[in-house]
């Protein structure tokens, strides 16, 4: 029988299976993504009971099954990991479902994500404690984005490298570039591009560059640069993510300064 091994995790999705079992996604770590079988998770209230629901913050134990990708989880616990409490809002549970299924479509299985659970762990902490904001969610995309191999650019033109600040009324924002564009160099971008203001684009810039704790205390990107986050997302993730809707009904894509 293969070793039992630990790691800290997030549960990002879990479904039943039969009559007592659950299969569970979650972000480990140590191990990446892995997805696993809780046998009895529905019976047992010693190893299981609360703990494999989205948002859990665990200690995770399992075995590697010889084979087939769905190791055995053989118990989840709270150890000492800090608690993640989002039930007490209907915005602080639409924004933590978007942030982990968005993890999930851009982490692989068992592919090294260290930095992916320490940005999602703090972010889902930080919107437990301070409730959601467009800041947090600018920050934590644009975090996510960078682990992801995404690093956008908005305080300089991606063809010129004029800083934003000069760019006078308008920038653009072009998937394909991943960041602004000057009115000067519009027309040798010809993918097209979403207009974005100066100062969308700086609010993007210093969130993007200052930590989770410290972005969610600058003003956010007006509604410009959460739609140009939002087409960027679109362009790179194969499937719509299901939390859209119910998270830009309660939480729109940004409300900070678009002049």
């Amino acid at each position: 029988m293969a070793a039992e091994e630990r790691t800290p995790a997030i549960v990002l999705r879990a479904r039943d299976y039969s009559e007592s079992d659950r299969i569970v996604t979650l972000l480990t770590r140590d191990m990446g993504k892995l997805s696993g079988i809780a046998r009895g998770a529905k019976a047992s209230k010693r190893r299981f009971a609360g703990k494999l629901e989205p948002f859990s913050h665990v200690m995770l134990y399992f075995r590697r099954r010889p084979l087939g990708h769905l190791v055995f989880i053989t118990r989840a616990e709270p150890a000492d990991l800090t608690p993640i409490r989002l039930d007490d809002d209907l915005g602080k549970i639409a924004l933590g479902s978007y942030m982990v299924e968005l993890t999930d479509a851009l982490a692989s299985e068992e592919n090294e994500a260290a930095d992916a659970y320490r940005i999602l762990s703090t972010a889902l902490i930080l919107l437990g404690e301070a409730g959601p904001t467009p800041a947090l969610r600018q920050a934590f995309e644009l975090k996510l984005l960078g682990w992801a191999g995404f690093g956008l650019e908005f305080d300089r033109c991606r063809l010129c490298a004029a800083p934003s600040e000069t760019a006078g009324a308008r920038l653009y924002f072009v998937v394909a570039r991943g960041g602004v564009v000057c009115t000067r160099c519009r027309s040798e971008a010809p993918e097209g591009g979403f207009p974005i203001s100066p100062a969308s684009a700086l609010a993007l810039a210093r969130i993007g560059a200052a930590s989770l704790e410290a972005a969610c205390a600058n003003s956010p990107a007006g509604a410009d640069g959460g739609v140009s986050l939002a087409r960027f997302i679109g362009s790179i993730v194969d499937r719509r993510l299901r939390s859209i809707e119910f998270l830009d009904s309660v939480m729109p894509t940004g409300n900070g300064p678009s002049r």
